[in-house]
C-alpha cells in the first residue's frame, strides 16, 4: 500500500489541485482500486440516519459558508475542529489545522506551505473516505465535505456530538454508561467485520470517540490500520500481542495471506477494556448483575473473547436488566397495580417541584431520579432510603425502556397530573 516518495508527493499535489484527482489518489492510497464503484461521486451522507436525514441539502464548498456560529473546539497534530449550526441542525467542520504539528514539521524541512497543506489535507480526506466506507449507528455520519477544484480549504462536515469527558462520564447513571458500553461492542464487531477487513484502533484514546443523544460514536479514524500482521508461523502472531495477552487471545497466521488473523480485533477489544470498559461499567451496578459484569470484565482483561461473543453478552446484559430479572425479590412487573404493602397509591397525583432531594446514583443533581423496572422496585428503593417519604411514577422512560421515578423526602398537599401515580409510604407520614 505504501508508494515511494516522488509518487506520494505528486499525488499530494492533485489533492487539491483537482476534485476528482483527490478522491482518486486518496481512493487508492487507502483502499486500493476497488473504490471506485462504492465510494466515488456518492453523495455525502447518502443512505444515512441521523442528522444526514435532517438535511435537505448536501453540505458542500458553496454551502460551507453557511454554518454559522463557527467556535474552535479542538486542534491537533493535522487537524482542527470546530462546531456550527447548518439550517439550524449542530455540525462538526474538520479541516487543516494551520498551527498543527504536522504543518509546521513539514515546513522546517524546507517544503513550502501549499506542498505542506496538500500532504494535511489528502489525511482528511482519507478519513473522509474511510468514515463513509463504515456507514454505522456507531460511526460518526459524514454529512458533507468541502474539496475545492481550485484553491481553498478542504474540509469535512459531520454530524456534532459530546467529547467523552472523563469526569462527566463518572456522573452519567449507570444505566447511560451501560448503553456506552453496549456502543462500545457495537464499534468493536464492526471494526473486525469492517467491509474493508479488520481493522485496528492503533490509537484507542477517548479523544476519538464522541457522544451523539446519548449514542457512543466512533469519530476520529486517521490511526484505524487497515491490515493485521504479517506472519510465517503462528509464533510470530504471538510475539506481536502485549505480554499480557499472549496466554489468552486466539491468532493463528493465515497459510494462505500470510497474516496473523484475530490480531486487530483481540488488541481492539483489549484496549477498549483497558481504557474504557473497567473503568466505566462496575461502578454502582447493581449488586445482581455483578456476576455477569466479572464476566465481561475479564474477557476484556484478557481478550479471550471474540468481538461477537462480547456483544451478545453486552445484549444479554442490557436485556437482563431491563426485564428486571437480577432482581433478587419477587418483583411485581405491572405497573398498573393499585396496591403495594405498606405504600398507598394515589392516581393522577404528583408533587411537581416538592420535597426534591439528590441521592446516589441519580440521574440528576438536584432531584432523586432513578429507573426501575416495577412498582415493587421503586418501593424497595424508597423504604431502603431514610430521607424517602414518597416517589412519583409517570410518563418517561429510560433507552432501555425502564420507568423513571422520582424520589419524594416528604409528602404535602398534591397536583392533579395525568397519567402520574404518587405513591407514599404510610409509615412516613407524620
Amino acid at each position: 500500500m505504501k508508494q515511494d516518495g516522488t509518487n506520494s508527493l505528486s499525488g499530494l499535489y492533485l489533492f487539491v489541485a483537482a476534485y476528482v484527482s483527490l478522491f482518486a489518489i486518496a481512493g487508492v492510497l487507502l483502499f486500493g482500486p476497488g473504490i471506485f464503484p462504492r465510494t466515488v461521486l456518492v453523495p455525502d451522507g447518502a443512505g444515512q440516519g441521523g442528522h444526514a436525514a435532517l438535511l435537505s441539502t448536501e453540505i458542500d464548498c458553496e454551502s460551507l459558508k453557511n454554518i454559522t456560529e463557527l467556535q474552535f473546539l479542538a486542534g491537533g497534530w493535522t487537524k482542527a475542529v470546530y462546531k456550527g449550526r447548518f439550517l439550524g441542525t449542530p455540525v462538526a467542520v474538520k479541516t487543516v489545522n494551520l498551527d498543527g504539528h504536522s504543518l509546521k514539521e513539514c515546513q522546517d524541512k524546507g517544503h513550502n506551505i501549499s506542498h505542506c497543506y496538500n500532504r494535511a489535507a489528502a489525511k482528511i480526506v482519507k478519513e473522509m473516505l474511510l468514515l463513509r466506507e463504515l456507514v454505522h449507528d456507531n460511526i460518526v455520519k459524514v454529512l458533507g465535505s468541502c474539496i475545492p477544484q481550485t484553491s481553498g480549504p478542504v474540509a469535512m462536515v459531520t454530524e456534532l456530538g459530546e467529547p467523552l469527558d472523563t469526569v462527566r462520564l463518572l456522573q452519567l447513571a449507570w444505566e447511560d454508561r451501560l448503553r456506552l458500553v453496549l456502543g462500545m461492542a457495537k464499534i468493536l464487531h464492526l471494526l473486525a467485520h469492517s467491509p474493508l477487513g479488520s481493522l485496528a484502533m492503533n490509537d484507542f484514546r477517548r479523544q476519538q470517540f464522541v457522544i451523539v443523544d446519548g449514542i457512543l460514536k466512533l469519530s476520529d479514524v486517521d490511526d484505524i490500520g487497515l491490515e493485521e500482521p504479517s506472519c510465517e508461523t503462528r509464533t510470530d502472531c504471538i510475539q506481536v500481542l502485549p505480554l499480557q495477552l499472549r496466554n489468552t487471545s486466539e491468532t493463528w497466521c493465515s497459510p494462505e495471506t500470510k497474516r496473523c488473523v484475530g490480531h486487530n480485533e483481540r488488541l481492539n477489544i483489549w484496549r477498549a477494556g483497558k481504557h474504557f470498559i473497567h473503568q466505566f461499567l462496575p461502578l454502582g451496578a447493581p449488586a445482581g448483575l455483578r456476576p455477569l459484569i466479572l464476566g465481561l470484565l475479564k474477557g476484556y482483561r484478557e481478550a479471550s473473547w471474540s468481538s461477537a461473543k462480547i456483544l451478545s453478552e453486552t445484549e444479554s446484559l442490557v436485556h437482563i436488566f431491563s426485564s428486571g430479572q437480577y432482581l433478587e425479590s419477587n418483583e411485581v412487573v405491572n405497573m398498573d397495580i393499585n396496591s403495594l404493602p405498606g405504600f398507598t397509591i394515589l392516581e393522577g397525583k404528583d408533587l411537581p417541584g416538592q420535597f426534591d432531594y439528590p441521592c446516589p446514583e441519580s440521574r440528576s443533581a438536584v432531584n432523586c431520579i432513578r429507573s426501575v423496572h416495577s412498582l415493587q422496585e421503586a418501593a424497595d428503593l424508597c423504604s431502603a432510603d431514610y430521607k424517602c417519604k414518597a416517589f412519583v411514577i409517570g410518563h418517561a422512560r429510560t433507552w432501555t425502556g425502564r420507568v423513571l421515578a422520582i424520589f419524594k423526602s416528604g409528602v404535602g398537599p398534591p397536583t392533579p397530573t395525568r397519567g402520574h401515580k404518587l405513591i407514599f409510604r404510610r409509615d412516613g407520614l407524620h
